[in-house]
């Protein structure tokens, strides 16, 4: 019986399917049920079946190899055309392999590929699933939109990593009015002594984190300490710039926080010049 199986390459075919996926199934089951982190289990679980799909092409590919042999000499002809109509699949598969090979990332890391922003939540041979995230938000919500990107696109567009901006951000916007007789220094002194009071409560952890992305990355950030800038734009109008390093889901308060500020300091400088030329006349 053995032989006969051996000799029929469509019933040796199926058990080699068949071994293959009983064991990847077996790998998932259990790495399910381990008690890595969950980020963990999700990277092993891809890396099995990425490896479990590269198994079975082999092994499908080893069996029929020498009918596969005489079908590519009898479609001799038609090489050319074969090839135009799976470029796209070839490109995909190309892009794949250089992906892996420049580890640019990782299953759980956000990227951003070209105006595409998201969480990578699978990754195998011709395409990358993100979970969309929006990149405006400045939360950690998910847009519930899955985008499929073939892996084409990492030849023709750039791949921003984003992971180590997850939790802390470098937050920047901009508060814009008329002069009016107010000086804008003092503004920004004021901003500048509530913004230390509004970060007070994670200084501590951004300082350590902002460290941490220096070191691994190479770079200097502002943080952890908020920046103040004046400047003025074309109208002449006072333009006043705040950078803060925070994190990402306390952006969004610190803005409106900071900009309560500034027009209450603007209304009270206001009503003190008016009083004045008030007392004046």
């Amino acid at each position: 019986m053995l032989d006969q199986i051996l000799d029929n390459k469509l019933i040796l075919t199926l058990c080699v399917i068949a071994a293959i996926l009983l064991l990847r199934w077996l790998l998932s089951f259990a790495i399910g049920h381990s008690n890595w982190p969950k980020a963990d289990k999700r990277r092993r679980i891809n890396t099995v079946h990425n490896t479990g799909n590269l198994l079975l092409v082999i092994g499908v590919i080893a069996i029929w190899v020498t009918e596969l042999r005489e079908f590519a000499l009898s479609i001799a002809a038609f090489s050319v055309a074969i090839v135009l109509a799976l470029r796209e699949m070839v490109q995909c598969f190309v892009g794949g392999v250089y992906q892996a090979s420049m580890r640019s990332f990782s299953v759980g890391d956000w990227i951003k590929v070209g105006d595409q922003f998201g969480e990578v939540s699978d990754s195998d041979w011709l395409s990358t699933t993100l979970l969309e995230i929006d990149p405006h938000g400045l939360g950690n919500g998910y847009t519930g939109t899955t985008l499929y990107i073939p892996n084409n696109v990492f030849f023709t567009q750039t791949v921003k990593n984003l992971n180590f901006m997850r939790r802390y951000i470098e937050h920047t916007f901009s508060l814009v009015r008329e002069s009016k007789g107010v000086n804008p220094f003092e503004a920004k002194k004021y901003i500048a002594a509530r913004l230390r009071e509004h970060c007070e409560s994670f200084r501590e952890v951004a300082e350590r984190y902002c460290k941490l992305i220096e070191n691994r990355m190479g770079v200097e950030l502002s943080g952890p300490d908020a920046k103040v800038v004046i400047t003025t734009n074309e109208l002449g109008h006072d333009v006043l710039t705040v950078t803060v390093f925070c994190p990402r889901e306390e952006a969004t308060n610190i803005e409106q926080l900071v900009t309560e500020d500034f027009y209450n300091f603007w209304c009270r400088k206001s009503r003190e010049l008016e009083s004045e030329e008030t007392g004046r006349d």
